[in-house]
């Protein structure tokens, strides 16, 4: 029996909410005065609760008083879920959710209050639209909590960059552990010649620019040199962004004694401004004039946070993965250098649930495309 007069009860609110909706946008039509006083006195009786429920319903029943009662007790959102919980149970048709927030933007109108007051007539006082404004934001600020707490749930973000691609087999490799990695591929040369054709089998690959070291005895052919011309540079550039489509990143191949050149840094970054071409600092060397040849050139400065294969097994690899991952926490993005050696790519695999804590990204995803 007090399921039924509840049902009642409901049914009779969704209709007073509908009642309030036609006289706003009819913006003539006046209530009975009978109806505007009980309505008014619904308000007053219940300004100084918590203001947690939309609309309150004056009913001589002690029984649904204290239910109403109850609902005050709950917080906003709980107090929301209840009612619209209900409210589906009465009718699966009725969506009482947009219906409050039909009625809530109505409230806001300026044309709303406009007429209100016109068809004041001492039925409605200042207050009770006082109070309607007052849930009104209740509701919007509930609404505006819940978007934030969804954005909170975002992983922070880490781009693993492989460095040394050549080979069909490194592409084959890649491509079986199934996880979104930044390829970055030698440019062409006679050792090999079909890099920009393995590129192809990526969505997103970047060139791996073999730079001069201090101390490396096996450099790659071709391999650019502080004292080399701005020419010269600006040559090899543009090929490479000829040879690859699409290129938008080149990351340093050791590069020791190119990259603590701050004069050939300066040369770089301009030839790979003209190409509009981004420069990821592998950071071979703690004395990078990267970030100085960036800021001079006017270009954003990409540097690696960690590397992940300094020794070759499994274990540190894993480890410093979980470094990387951290540091992701920590900043909301990171940057990782692996290479594709066999350990690497194991403890890659190995770790696809510490790997699942963040979102791995490409460098466009973050730098732009």
């Amino acid at each position: 029996m007090l399921k039924k007069k509840i049902t009642q009860i409901q049914r009779f609110l969704i209709i007073a909410i509908l009642f309030l909706l036609c006289i706003a946008l009819a913006l003539g039509i006046l209530l009975k005065y009978q109806e505007l006083k009980n309505t008014t006195n619904h308000f007053a009786k219940n300004n100084n609760d918590r203001q947690e429920n939309l609309i309150l319903l004056e009913d001589n029943n002690q029984n649904k008083i204290e239910m109403f009662e109850d609902f005050h007790d709950q917080d906003k959102n709980k107090s929301l879920a209840i009612l619209e919980q209900e409210a589906q149970k009465i009718d699966n048709d009725i969506n009482l959710t947009k219906m409050i927030e039909q009625n809530v933007s109505l409230e806001k109108n300026s044309t709303l209050k406009s007429n209100l007051s016109l068809n004041n007539d001492n039925n409605l006082s200042l207050k009770n639209t006082t109070i309607l404004e007052n849930n009104s934001s209740l509701i919007e600020q509930n609404l505006s909590t819940q978007t934030i707490q969804k954005k909170d749930k975002h992983l922070p973000k880490l781009a693993i960059i492989i460095d040394d691609m050549a080979s069909a087999s490194q592409v084959r490799n890649l491509k079986t552990l199934n996880l979104k990695l930044n390829p970055s591929f030698f440019p062409p040369d006679k050792n090999h010649p079909n890099t920009p054709k393995l590129a192809s089998n990526f969505n997103f690959y970047m060139v791996h620019l073999p730079l001069a070291a201090i101390h490396y005895n096996k450099p790659e052919l071709d391999t650019l040199n502080p004292n080399d011309s701005e020419e010269r540079i600006f040559k090899k550039i543009a090929q490479i962004k000829k040879d690859f489509k699409n290129l938008k990143y080149i990351n340093n191949h050791t590069g020791s004694l190119f990259t603590s050149n701050e004069k050939a840094m300066k040369n770089l970054y301009e030839a790979l401004k003209s190409q509009n071409l981004l420069f990821v600092d592998s950071k071979t060397i703690g004395n990078s004039k990267a970030l100085k040849a960036s800021k001079e050139t006017a270009m954003v400065y990409i540097q690696r946070d960690i590397f992940l294969d300094n020794e070759d097994n499994v274990a540190y690899v894993k480890k410093q993965l979980l470094s990387a991952v951290r540091l992701a926490q920590k900043k909301g993005f990171a940057i990782a250098i692996g290479h594709p050696r066999k350990n690497t790519l194991k403890a890659l695999e190995e770790s696809k649930d510490l790997l699942a804590k963040v979102e791995l990204v490409y460098l466009s995803e973050i730098y732009g495309k």
